[in-house]
């Protein structure tokens, strides 16, 4: 890769059918569970191409709107190969496919589109378009999460295949359908639920709810690139359970969350402490990291520390008390996360959703920390090639994850010894450790591309991440102003490292370099710990934790992050950096913007 001003990359189409399903339903191994619950994930009605993005970029009519796809270097065949759409030659690749819902799932089961039962089951077509339309609006917007999502994964591959970016996740395809039934794991909204009458009344019928202690099948994904637990708890037998059990389940839910603290529980670190964005405490459909129309953004929360630590945790710049009706926050069902309760199914009957096809990775950064298998310098290899991730995506496209945690960042073996960034002239050169890490899941994310605003309906009104910013397109005109935030991706990040590897009883003078780093990141503009008060207590819990990250964490962004040691060590003198091949480095000066 050479220094010189490099040519962007460019999208267009090609024409493209969409894949034929019946071998991948045929040769799929269906679990007992599976069998119980008549679930075949391939089983699918309606497929198509179109989704509602291919009309920001593409002039299209009646003719050709749904037979084509994005032009990115491969195109899924089956679960094990994939063609390349410019030769037409085959290639042996692992495929990962995401479920990935266009409706909440939970708001469904509460009964929140039961007035558009049928439009929520009309997938979007370009004569849909309008404003007469029986399609959900939902899902003809073009910042729906799973469009979000499904749109900048290809645009992480055009810059793994245009750019030659290694960390980037490559892409596979997308399609549209109606699921026969689609599955997630409901354990942490079961009280929720069960305060509907709608979810009781429809209970058994337009869904079902299995438990199992079971891990899941590593396979197949059902809404979440994972969804093994950490602990399992019983040998309870697998099956369709009724409303009273439901009531039992939030008993041993609570009990379960109640003895964290137990030696048994898998993980090597302190797990003492259950921060809402840490990773004792991610769940794709809880209450954790879900916008509450009730807070009031930390200003009346007062720090009542046994020591000098007492001043109250307020933002001079929020005032704003979120108002809204009391509904659950809407949200894509789609996070990828590890929960140590034992999984309940939700199956729910015919529900429309996004197949996002990926690369196949190997594992989750999450389960390297679990089972203690990163070594400090392994810790600093995987921080900085997510520090040049996130440094390369804001350069290209002004892009904020907004929800990176642990489970949130994959990796695939390689064989390759170092990687190699140039950033600001100055040349890194990175051990792998055999491992390269990609970033996943951009279903809350942020970004801009030619021109034009990517943001996710999570930030809309009612959405699972409302009110974390005020922006365009979901200005509040009542309200302060705040942008997208380049610092709130490290800080969420480290939130969910911190409870691995900081226990209470660590003398802080004592931490090494990955200690002080996540430490570090873990601080707000006044240099508070934004998880925990010095007593121990959740300084801002659930949603609020995501608010006063984007309000008063302002000194984490990944440019400022190479001026520190840890960092800083894989710098080369550039008497050293003349030496290195340049076609190795991936120079992210020369990188165009695509903003």
């Amino acid at each position: 890769m050479t220094t010189t001003e490099i040519p962007k990359f460019t999208i267009h189409y090609f024409k493209s059918k969409v894949i034929d399903l019946k071998p991948l339903e045929a040769a799929y191994e269906r679990s007992s569970d599976d069998i119980a619950n008549d679930y075949n994930p391939f089983q699918l009605k309606s497929l198509q191409n179109y989704n509602p993005i291919y009309g920001q970029f593409f002039s299209l009519n009646a003719s050709n709107f749904n037979s084509i796809s994005f032009n990115q270097r491969y195109q899924i065949q089956d679960m094990m190969n994939v063609i390349n759409q410019e030769t037409r030659e085959p290639s042996e690749k692992s495929v990962f496919i995401k479920y990935s819902p266009l409706i909440d799932p939970i708001r469904y089961m509460i009964g929140k589109y039961k007035t558009a039962a049928e439009s929520v089951l009309i997938l979007p077509t370009l004569d849909c378009m309008d404003s007469h339309s029986a399609c959900h609006t939902k899902l003809l917007d073009s910042n729906n999460a799973s469009y979000v999502d499904n749109f900048f994964s290809f645009l992480s591959s055009k810059l793994l295949h245009g750019h030659q970016f290694l960390n980037s996740i490559d892409y596979y395809g997308s399609f549209l359908g109606i699921q026969n039934k689609f599955k997630v794991n409901v354990i942490d909204d079961l009280d929720y639920l069960n305060e509907s009458d709608y979810f009781k009344d429809n209970f058994n019928k337009l869904f079902t709810i299995l438990r199992t202690d079971s891990e899941s099948d590593e396979f197949m994904n059902f809404g979440s690139r994972t969804n093994k637990q950490r602990l399992v708890i019983s040998n309870t037998p697998k099956h369709n359970i009724t409303m009273e059990e439901i009531l039992v389940l939030q008993e041993e839910n609570e009990l379960i969350n109640e003895s964290n603290n137990c030696s048994d529980v898998v993980y090597e670190k302190n797990i003492s402490k259950s921060s809402s964005g840490g990773s004792t405490n991610s769940s794709n459909n809880s209450e954790a990291n879900y916008s509450t129309d009730n807070d009031e953004d930390g200003n009346n929360d007062s720090d009542n520390d046994s020591d000098s630590d007492s001043d109250n945790d307020t933002d001079s710049n929020n005032d704003d008390s979120e108002d809204g009706d009391d509904d659950n926050s809407e949200g894509d069902g789609s996070e990828s996360t590890f929960s140590q309760e034992p999984a309940v199914f939700a199956y729910i009957n015919k529900f429309p959703v996004q197949l996002i096809c990926l690369e196949k990775c190997d594992g989750t950064i999450d389960e390297l920390f679990e089972k203690d298998k990163l070594s400090c310098e392994e810790a600093g290899s995987a921080l900085i090639q997510i520090i040049m991730i996130l440094i390369t995506y804001q350069k290209c496209f002004h892009f904020t994850h907004n929800d990176l945690h642990t489970n949130n960042i994959m990796y695939v073996n390689t064989d390759l010894e170092y990687l190699f960034y140039k950033y600001n002239n100055t040349t890194y050169k990175v051990p792998t450790y055999g491992k390269i890490y990609k970033l996943i899941d951009f279903g809350r994310s942020i970004y801009r591309f030619q021109g034009k605003l990517f943001c996710s309906d999570s930030f809309a009104a009612g959405g699972d991440a409302a009110t974390q910013y005020n922006c365009e397109p979901y200005m509040n005109e009542n309200k302060p102003r705040l942008e997208p935030n380049f610092s709130f991706d490290l800080c969420r990040l480290g939130s969910s490292i911190y409870d691995f590897i900081i226990d209470d009883e660590d003398d802080e003078h004592d931490f090494d370099d990955l200690q002080k780093t996540i430490s570090r990141w873990c601080t707000d503009d006044n240099g508070k710990n934004v998880l925990y008060k010095k007593n121990g207590d959740e300084r801002y819990p659930g949603f609020k934790l995501y608010k006063m990250i984007a309000r008063g964490v302002h000194r984490h962004t990944p440019q400022e992050q190479l001026d520190y040691p840890y960092f800083s060590q894989y710098a080369l003198t550039n008497k050293k950096a003349k030496k290195i091949d340049m076609e190795l480095v991936f120079d992210i000066d020369v990188i165009p913007s695509y903003v």
